[in-house]
């Protein structure tokens, strides 16, 4: 829960942003390397290859030898494999019309790897090239083609910032050959590579592969072992589409489909680590473009005629656009005339892989459906459609009857476009007496998941009224995909209102609490409203664990229209990705304190985005594409600028006059810090003013044709010492190599097996747990857990608590995913000891390889745990990261939890001593530990949260829960990405990196427990040095991060804030002294040569880094406001 001290007075276009003083009831605003030795393991390697109709499973027994010399100055790595073993392939006979379809690969490298793979004919031939060179710059090229019926056509180089000089060549070969239905053939395989050297004053720089490879045999932290690995060629399967009147072009060439194989569907039968879903249209004579990640699938193949579409497949699910091509990871600059879509999960390619697009004038065809249009049957085989819904909230006050998943048609919706159907949308929302606005604060007993079908779905006024904890889903199936279509006479201010105005003008919930929701998969279609009403598609004042994903906005393309995409006026957020915005006044009108935001595309957006304003703020993957300005960060209330921070890195604005407008000026800027800026590798193609300063200055020049601002920015910024106030270019980060798609930070989209029958879940209620809070379910989960492994099932939590008394295996391999946020609920004397901590859910153990994907659920704790480490990540990913999306963290404050205001209310009037502490409030020991065999982790909209207040009590009074630590990444490998994560009200840390590296983050939010410094950190949990556990001196106040023998660890936004000191606010009162905590950002000086920490805000502290152990950089150098604001923290 975040504590604002700021409201927002709003008009139908514009926004005062006014800092205020506290008006609530409760507490709550509204709110180096050394490389020597030699190393030999010899790996058993399974791997899988699907291409088309066929499954090719391969095994090989790999011998590896890795030799390293040299220390950080210089060293040399050479690496050999070779192998043999058999191949057999999935039969295919059943597939009318298609019969074997072969394949060909072949590759080579410098600096990288090399197969080649023929098979029997017909066959569809694959080429790849790729080119590694190590210097200042590494520079990819990759060219991939598809003959035949089936084609595809993809190329780009990049280049990104790499330290040391490396260099290496490799040659491989292999064959196989098959026959139609199983069988198996001889396999042979042989992989050389010549020597890497590097005389670098700094760490060599080797290919990320290489570094993972010799790290781990150098380290011997891994024992031989089975590897999976598998390979994925995927043709277009599109999701939602761009507007269709967009003159824009897509970065990827386009395909046409025609012909009449029959829709089929085939699994692999063989176990692998990860298994996810494609779809495959078969085409005769166009192309598209591609980019293929390594991945199992269980492939549904459709077929159309004369239909258009790109694609990026992936690991985790289908990844479609018809637009601009900065989708979830890839790297590209395209040319000014593309169109855009998002897709129902984007993802990226491999990690340190590239697509920069240069095409010109090619056009993606595009509209509101897929380019192949499934049959009503096709749409209705979605998963979520199909499967029994059992799910439940047992401690709703009716539990037995209380439903959890509404279909919005079976409350009388008809989705014919014709039909009104906001009544029974509204009925499906409502029903059950849920926590209404206006007449609820909050609560956890009232879960529920809206889902739409395919259809399109009139709405008139008010229109739609959304609900606390509610997850609104439509159908991701591409072509399936609903639209909510506003109706010509509508007049409401938003069409789907996330938080409704009260009589008297409150919101219904106070946005800072607003947690446990989500809207994805839509097209929301503005067209009919005239462009002259003021309307916004959705109204979103929103806080922590919320987010929006794979969305289309259509709007009004009218000259001087006034339809918005996204109003947000309030809140403490947050995460967005997938979006696209298409015409309409401004994309977005934003004013929250904080958001993470990744892979938006606008198109023919007066305004792509107006900051209203925030703290700080991070973008990612951003393309802008013919609006008139890119992101206006102009607000001003009362003389004082309302934008605090905002970071942009890895997008792209394209034939839009002014990129960025502000009125931050060197001089007299007011206040000192506002509007500060930070732009890195950001491109721009027929951008005039890259950013315009106050009068229509010109800060910084675009450019007529195309050009990269690899760094420039604007505010404070510290190293050793400082600030120095600065406004211009600045060397930009030097990112880690295996972080990277192309020159983008990786990133991947949450997975919705949109593609996997229903057989393919396992849901453990049918599987005897009950999820009703009170009966052990532990072994009835791990039952579950250990058979989706053996047979590549997905298993679904159904709506429940499941109580567990010992520890659930989360096995290499499993997909999990949960119904309205299904809570593992820890309970018992096995989690009550902080002296043995244990892990509640333990994903992998140590040694353990391959990958998961785990998303939407809550672990949590039932009364006192003082020993429970509610996640514990052992997992080494290499290739696709294993990942975690919309998985929290809950520490007491609701039904179920035996930790509420009863139990555990606030004792600021009692001096709280280890002798005293309450110790049934003793909750959790850690929240998530990310340990030293862990790597290849990726995390997104995770929120670990210990609870302030009762979220169940309907004034949302403060309660005390003690929590030890927050999260901890010791991973010595590293290659790890945080995606718009929040840690909140741990005792010791908030976030601590100890012994690790390579570590991408962005946005990062804290708060500080609010009962500190009574006790202080160290009450009841003391320092345990088995943690890497920070010192601390008598009465000081956990850290929010805390940074030690860490490397590389780069930081795009961070808001670290402490409202309370002993449960009272007005320590964090503007011109108060910042008094709520005297130092919250701690960095040793071995860390701080390589950490880099952009848009950095801080709320109550008196000292916002301490570098060293010495405190450098006092809030009043960087006074912004309510907040405090540094632009820049690095030594280099």
């Amino acid at each position: 829960m975040l504590f604002s001290k700021s409201f927002i007075t709003v008009s139908t276009l514009f926004i005062a942003a006014v800092r205020a003083g506290y008006n609530g009831t409760d507490g709550h605003k509204h709110h180096h390397q050394k490389w020597n030795g030699t190393k030999s393991v010899t790996e058993s390697e399974s791997v899988e290859t699907h291409v088309k109709f066929v499954t090719v499973v391969v095994s090989k027994a790999v011998a590896t030898t890795c030799v390293t010399t040299g220390t950080e100055g210089g060293g040399s790595y050479s690496y050999s494999e070779t192998g043999s073993g058999s191949v057999s392939t999935v039969p295919t006979s059943s597939l009318s019309g298609s019969g074997i379809v072969s394949y060909s690969v072949s590759k080579s490298e410098s600096g990288g790897g090399s197969s080649s793979v023929p098979t029997t004919s017909p066959s569809v031939s694959v080429s790849s090239s790729k080119t590694y060179t190590w210097g200042n710059s590494s520079t990819i090229s990759t060219s991939t083609s598809e003959s035949k019926s089936y084609s595809v056509t993809y190329s780009g180089t990049s280049s990104s910032k790499a330290t040391g000089s490396v260099s290496s060549s490799t040659g491989s070969s292999s064959s196989l050959s098959t026959s139609s239905g199983s069988s198996s053939s001889g396999y042979s395989y042989s992989q050389s590579s010549s020597s890497l050297s590097s005389s670098s004053p700094a760490q060599a720089s080797l290919p990320p592969a290489a570094r993972r490879l010799c790290h781990h045999l150098l380290s011997a932290r891994r024992s031989p072992r089975v590897l999976k690995r598998v390979a994925a060629f995927h043709l277009p399967y599109p999701a939602a589409q761009a507007n269709p009147s967009s003159s824009k072009s897509s970065s990827s060439s386009q395909t046409s489909l025609s012909s009449s194989t029959v829709s089929k569907t085939i699994s692999s039968s063989s176990q692998t680590s990860s298994s996810i879903s494609s779809s495959i249209s078969s085409s005769t004579s166009k192309s598209s473009s591609s980019s293929s990640t390594t991945s199992s699938s269980s492939s549904s193949v459709s077929t159309t005629s004369s239909k258009s579409s790109s694609s990026s497949s992936s690991s985790s699910s289908k990844s479609s656009s018809s637009s601009v091509s900065s989708t979830s990871s890839t790297s590209s600059t395209s040319s000014s005339s593309k169109t855009s879509s998002t897709s129902s999960s984007t993802t990226s390619s491999t990690s340190s892989k590239s697509s920069t697009s240069s095409t010109s004038n090619k056009t993606s065809s595009s509209s509101s459906t897929s380019s192949a249009t499934p049959s009503p049957t096709a749409c209705s085989g979605y998963w979520m459609e199909g499967i029994t819904h059992q799910g439940i909230a047992p401690f709703n006050a009716a539990p037995g009857t209380y439903q959890v998943f509404r279909n919005v048609k079976d409350f009388g919706a008809k989705g014919d476009g014709v039909t009104d159907d906001t009544v029974a949308i509204n009925n499906a929302i409502s029903s059950g007496n849920r926590c209404a606005p206006g007449s609820c604060g909050s609560s956890t007993t009232t879960p529920a998941v809206v889902y739409f079908p395919n259809g399109t779905y009139l709405v008139s006024n008010p229109g739609i009224i959304d609900y606390y904890y509610t997850q609104i889903i439509g159908n991701p199936i591409a072509g399936c995909i609903p639209t909510i279509k506003a109706a010509p006479a509508f007049t409401t201010r938003w069409l789907i209102d996330g938080d409704q105005y009260q009589a008297g003008g409150a919101l219904g919930y106070g946005a800072t609490n607003v947690f446990w929701r989500q809207i994805r998969n839509f097209i929301i279609d503005l067209t009919s409203i005239p462009g002259s009403v003021s309307v916004a598609a959705i109204h979103w004042p929103t806080a922590q664990a919320t987010s929006l994903q794979n969305i289309v906005f259509k709007m009004s393309t009218a000259t001087g229209n006034q339809h918005q995409g996204i109003f947000i006026e309030q809140g403490s957020g947050g995460f967005m990705t997938d979006l696209v915005f298409n015409g309409g006044f401004q994309g977005m009108f934003i004013a929250n304190q904080q958001f993470t935001m990744r892979n938006l595309t606008f198109n023919n957006v007066a305004t792509a985005i107006f900051q209203g304003f925030d703290w700080s703020w991070t973008y990612k993957g951003i393309s802008i594409n013919n609006c008139q300005i890119g992101i206006d960060m102009t607000s001003v209330s009362g003389g004082n600028q309302s934008v605090g921070a905002i970071v942009v890195i890895d997008s792209d604005i394209t034939n839009t006059p002014i990129g960025v407008s502000t009125v931050h000026t060197l001089t007299n800027n007011a206040p000192d810090t506002g509007g500060s800026l930070i732009l890195e590798n950001v491109r721009l193609t027929k951008v005039t003013t890259a950013v315009q300063g106050a009068g229509s200055s010109v800060l910084l020049a675009g450019s007529a044709a195309s050009t990269t601002i690899a760094a420039w920015g604007q505010g404070h910024k510290y190293g050793a010492t400082g600030p120095v106030n600065f406004q211009g270019p600045f060397t930009p980060t030097a990112r880690v190599p295996s972080l990277l798609s192309g020159t983008n930070y990786y990133s991947r989209s949450k997975p919705q097996y949109e593609n996997l029958p229903v057989s393919a879940f396992l849901s453990v209620r049918s599987a005897g747990a009950t999820g009703n809070g009170k009966t052990d379910d532990s072994a009835a989960i791990q039952a579950v857990l250990t058979k989706a492994v053996s047979t590549g099932q997905v298993v679904y939590f159904d709506s429940g608590d499941y109580l567990v008394t010992t520890t659930i295996y989360f096995p290499p391999g499993i997909r999990v995913v949960g119904e309205a946020y299904a809570v593992i609920l820890s309970s018992g004397s096995f989690f009550a000891s902080k002296t043995a901590p244990k892990p509640v859910v333990q994903v992998g153990k140590p040694g353990d390889v391959g990958t998961i994907e785990w998303s939407d659920m809550i672990v949590s704790s039932q009364g006192a745990q003082a020993g429970a480490i509610l996640i514990e990540w052992n997992l080494a990913s290499s290739g696709t990261p294993a990942g975690m999306w919309d998985v929290h963290t809950r520490v007491g404050g609701f039904a179920g939890s035996n930790l509420q205001l009863a139990e555990c209310p606030v004792t600021n009037a009692t001096v709280i001593t280890n002798a005293n502490v309450p110790a049934q409030c003793e909750a959790a020991f850690l929240s998530m530990h990310v340990t030293s065999s862990a790597t290849g982790l990726y995390m997104e909209n995770v929120w670990l949260w210990v609870a302030d207040h009762d979220v169940e009590d309907p004034a949302l009074t403060q309660i005390t829960i003690y929590a030890g630590r927050g999260l901890l990444i010791e991973s010595v490998e590293g290659n790890n990405w945080l995606y718009g994560t929040a840690v909140e009200h741990h005792s010791l840390y908030q976030y601590s990196l100890a012994n690790t590296g390579d570590l991408f983050m962005g946005f990062i939010q804290t708060e500080t427990a609010y009962y500190q410094p009574n006790p202080d950190a160290t009450v009841p949990f003391p320092t345990n040095a088995a943690y890497s556990d920070p010192t601390f001196v008598a009465g000081q106040s956990g850290w929010g991060l805390h940074v030690a023998q860490s490397h590389n660890v780069t930081i795009y936004g961070q808001g670290l804030y402490s409202f309370f000191s002993n449960n009272n606010v007005h320590c964090s009162d503007q011109g108060n002294g910042e008094t709520c905590q005297g130092k919250i950002f701690s960095v040793d000086t071995y860390s701080a040569a390589s950490i880099a920490v952009y848009g950095y805000s801080t709320v109550g502290t008196t000292n916002m880094i301490t570098l060293g152990g010495t405190d450098i950089a006092p809030y009043a150098e960087n006074f912004d406001g309510f907040v405090d604001t540094i632009a820049i923290f690095r030594e280099y």
